[in-house]
């Protein structure tokens, strides 16, 4: 009889009219129904279970056929230095229900067991009755807590597409090969959204957390559904932790296509972290070039303004100190430095030298000083940098949490000296995006993403007028630099959801792109996903005679077509920079009539397709090499 009269009620919950709006049920079993003029929904053991668009009367949900691939519940570190191992919840738990308001409810599942740890997750489950948003948010208790989590199941994997800002922007969808995929926040996952796109309009999830706990979205498809979970992890070390609770999650329906929620997301990140909006010059670049070192080459300047307006143009300088003088995070000049930023200037290009973020040399003599914050796997606590291990590596970098306040004063020492004596545009800052949950705790009281956001901010302050870019984006950086490289090839299905989110603010541009001559197929991965992200025209100009050699047909095509003010889209597309440099007469083929029109201006100033200011037989070369 009792199941009879809950069938009652769920077929009474799906079927209402929209005359009914937040209501907010929940029985004694624990199953929450949600209703509001924009959707109905319904949980069990802390698992969207369904889901209705009432704005698009779409549902996005599919049948319960067995087991969900989204569950609820925590996870444990049982052994310190293995992974915490997910206790879900199931039939065991024993379940109780009550509700805290008209528009709020909660769930409290135990577990009590004579040999294992005693467990109680809470779900508290309400409506915004100012935003109709279904607010989510959990409490969890037990010995040596990592996560606690919960999750969206049965979604229709055919018919719903998840759209993350994860790995620069992805979109999975039905024709993907993709069967689970974990999404960490803030390293991978940039921001704490996820949204469900359907035909006419969809819902989405976020989190209006502010203080950068460390998340994760993990998507998980099986058959005709899929499930997303979300999880809030505890700061490390793990071990003292007896109890957490979760970020509030917000859920809610929209109608129209991704961009209506992720709007909403970024207007809220403008009012809530208040960006800094990028200087004239950076709005108005059109092109960053990789400069080239070792050595670094002032010489090549002169030819470089003669393929490229300086005014609109980045040099990207690797090569600008000397590592045999100072170890990181020390910074000495080369010898050309100061002679090639002064002439680079004096064409009008904008300079952007390159440091390590909060790099630190093992062999430095500061080392022993700061080795005591360097940053420390969650888990297995071992020491974090790059090629720490490798013995054929002759500049290995320890990673140091940018939270140590001596820290960030040395290195914000050195930089206003640096910038002081050489006035450089702008101030790449690699691995910047590195925020590591960290074994050693708060330092100086202090996680790892607030000591990130310091750094930011006592860099720009000891640096007035500096630009800072970062090697990447997410929510703990975007609101103080203006430019950030992309990482392009690894995303096989690239969507522009992050580039909206971010762009205004920070301009996105490329990560060490090879030459479209040289390497055309790891180019082309690139160009794919760069043409979707809208990414800044980015090159390699290793030596000068990559700006005059014939062959490189591609490179100088990249060159000038953002000279001659193509969009970014043509100027990635590599082929329609072929057609600019080699279509004379651009009748949209190369062939033998191009070559007869350049035959007959030798000596003039027109057709030239090298920028060497006259026509002669290495634009009748290059023709040559674009025939089709």
């Amino acid at each position: 009889m009792r199941k009879l009269i809950i069938a009652i009620v769920v077929l009474l919950f799906i079927f209402l009219g929209d005359g009914y709006s937040n209501t907010l049920l929940v029985d004694e079993q624990g199953e929450v129904f949600a209703e509001t003029n924009r959707y109905r929904a319904s949980f069990k053991d802390g698992v969207l279970m369904h889901f209705h668009n009432k704005l698009t009367a779409e549902t996005y949900t599919l049948p319960p056929e067995g087991p969900s691939n989204a569950r609820s519940g925590i996870s444990i570190q049982h052994n310190e230095g293995q992974y915490g191992r997910h206790e879900f919840i199931d039939d065991a738990w024993e379940v109780e229900s009550k509700r805290l308001a008209p528009l709020s409810v909660e769930v409290a599942y135990h577990f009590n067991h004579r040999y294992r740890l005693d467990k109680t997750i809470q779900f508290h489950i309400g409506i915004d009755a100012d935003t109709g948003d279904l607010v989510i948010q959990q409490y969890g208790i037990s010995q040596h807590i990592v996560a606690v989590t919960w999750g969206c199941g049965y979604l229709n994997s055919q018919q719903v597409n998840l759209i993350i800002p994860a790995h620069c922007g992805e979109i999975i969808d039905a024709s993907s090969e993709i069967d689970k995929r974990g999404y960490e926040y803030p390293d991978k996952w940039e921001t704490p959204l996820a949204i469900l796109q359907g035909e006419d309009g969809g819902f989405f999830v976020r989190s209006t957390d502010t203080t950068f706990r460390f998340k994760e979205a993990y998507y998980l498809r099986s058959g005709e559904h899929f499930g997303i979970s979300f999880q809030t992890d505890n700061f490390a070390p793990f071990r003292e932790k007896n109890e957490i609770t979760s970020v509030e999650w917000r859920l809610n329906a929209y109608r129209g296509d991704w961009q209506v929620p992720a709007e909403i997301y970024r207007n809220w990140m403008e009012t809530t972290f208040q960006p800094k909006q990028p200087p004239a010059w950076v709005k108005d670049l059109k092109l960053v070039i990789y400069a080239p070192y070792n050595p670094l080459e002032p010489s090549i300047l002169p030819l470089l303004a003669e393929h490229v307006n300086p005014s609109t143009t980045l040099l990207y300088v690797i090569g600008w100190y000397d590592p045999t003088m100072g170890l990181e995070p020390d910074y000495p000049p080369v010898p050309e430095w100061g002679d090639y930023l002064e002439a680079a200037h004096a064409y009008g290009f904008r300079v952007m030298p390159r440091i390590t973020f909060h790099g630190c040399s093992p062999y430095s003599p500061l080392y022993p000083k700061f080795e005591k914050y360097q940053f420390r796997h969650p888990i297995r606590g071992h020491k974090l940098g790059y090629a720490l291990d490798d013995p054929t590596y002759d500049y290995p970098t320890a990673y140091i949490n940018p939270a140590s306040k001596e820290f960030r004063k040395y290195m914000v020492e050195q930089m206003k000296t640096l910038y002081e004596t050489y006035p450089i545009d702008a101030l790449h800052l690699d691995i910047n995006t590195s925020v590591v949950n960290d074994a050693n705790g708060l330092i100086d009281g202090l996680t790892a993403a607030e000591g990130n956001v310091l750094l930011h901010q006592e860099l720009a302050e000891a640096m007035p007028g500096i630009v800072l870019g970062g090697e990447n984006v997410h929510e703990v950086t975007f609101f103080n630099t203006n430019l950030a490289q992309r990482w392009g090839h690894h995303n096989k299905q690239p969507h522009p959801i992050s580039s909206f989110l971010f762009s205004t603010w920070t301009i996105p541009y490329g990560f060490h792109v090879p030459n479209p001559d040289r390497e055309p197929e790891l180019y082309q991965k690139f160009q794919e996903a760069y043409v979707v992200w809208d990414v800044l025209p980015t090159i390699r100009i290793r030596a000068p005679g990559m700006l005059t050699n014939p062959v490189m047909v591609k490179t100088q095509g990249f060159l000038k077509s953002v000279r001659m003010g193509q969009s970014w889209e043509q100027t990635w597309n590599i082929d329609i920079g072929m057609d600019i440099v080699g279509d004379v007469n651009e009748d949209g083929v190369v062939n033998i009539q191009d070559l007869v029109a350049v035959a007959n201006a030798f000596g003039e100033a027109e057709p030239d397709l090298n920028g060497d200011g006259i026509v002669n037989i290495q634009d009748l070369v290059i023709v040559a090499n674009t025939f089709e």
